[in-house]
């Protein structure tokens, strides 16, 4: 159980230096910049019975992405509880698991 988890926080810990190795700022498209508009977004993509954002499916990635995309659908409830690093405050995301909801965990 150990091994599992240090493997995911591995994996989210590579997705998000990835963010940060462009400065903070993801290229990849479908990311949403606008802090209102993320709002809008995460508050269309919550879910009721968790409170919970939904993540993007894994399967729209690939490599590393999506592993990482399919570690943030299972266990959502741990991500909610971690700040990310990539600064991506600046977009309106307050944890990790926002990272996931749009493209920017990819980047």
């Amino acid at each position: 159980m150990l091994g599992k988890l240090l493997w995911i926080i591995a994996v989210l810990t590579f997705a998000s230096s990835l963010a940060l190795a462009h400065g903070g700022h993801s290229e990849v498209a479908g990311q949403e910049t606008d802090p209102k508009a993320f709002k809008a977004l995460k508050e269309s993509l919550t879910d009721p019975a968790t409170a919970l954002p939904k993540t993007l499916g894994p399967s729209l990635f690939k490599g590393k992405a999506k592993q990482a995309y399919q570690i943030a659908r299972e266990i959502p409830q741990v991500l909610a509880q971690m700040p990310c690093f990539c600064e991506c405050e600046a977009f309106g995301h307050e944890n990790l698991l926002d990272c996931f909801i749009d493209h920017h965990g990819a980047g």
